[in-house]
């Protein structure tokens, strides 16, 4: 019974991740793209932080929260294409609560959802109030500029910074 078990949940976690990033809109995985890459982090980020575990710890890193278990398994994706389809058509337990917290996420972001640079942003916006337990925006958005000195010259910065400090208390910040 065990032996059976194991087989049917093989590569179980690889097809809920496949399954939650088919629901945010990814139709195929494409890891070769750094966009694609920091794209993916963020929004299994954000997804994590809006109250949908999938067990993924993250650290501080360039590029702001980062995740090696979610790039291992996102490269194990994309390698074998059979998980990402079969994820696709797995059923959840509680999937309707789940599709509607998903469908939340996209409206919320909006076209946002395709902006590598905004979705970094907002996912370094909370990673920096949650570790530093600071709700000022001012203090949130100058801590991000200080740590990240390249988004000073990102076109359009401070309206960005500006819409992600709005939807920070979407994100269980």
């Amino acid at each position: 019974m065990d032996e059976y078990r194991e087989e049917t949940d093989e590569k179980l976690e690889e097809k809920i991740l496949s399954k939650i990033l088919s629901l945010l809109g990814i139709e195929n995985i494409d890891m070769t793209d750094f966009d694609n890459r920091l794209k993916y982090q963020k929004l299994i980020f954000l997804v994590q932080n809006s109250g949908l575990s999938l067990g993924y710890g993250y650290n501080w890193y360039v590029r702001g929260p980062y995740s090696p278990p979610l790039t291992q398994d996102l490269f194990e994706i994309e390698q074998n294409k059979e998980i990402f389809e079969k994820g696709k058509t797995l059923g959840l337990q509680d999937e309707e609560i789940i599709i509607s917290k998903i469908d939340g996420i996209k409206r919320l972001l909006g076209d946002n959802i395709s902006d590598p640079i905004f979705l970094e942003v907002l996912a370094s916006l909370i990673y920096i109030k949650k570790s530093s337990l600071k709700d000022d925006c001012g203090f949130l958005c100058d801590r991000l500029k200080t740590l990240k000195p390249r988004l000073k010259q990102t076109q359009n910065i401070e309206e960005i910074l500006g819409k992600a400090c709005k939807m920070l208390p979407n994100f269980g910040a």
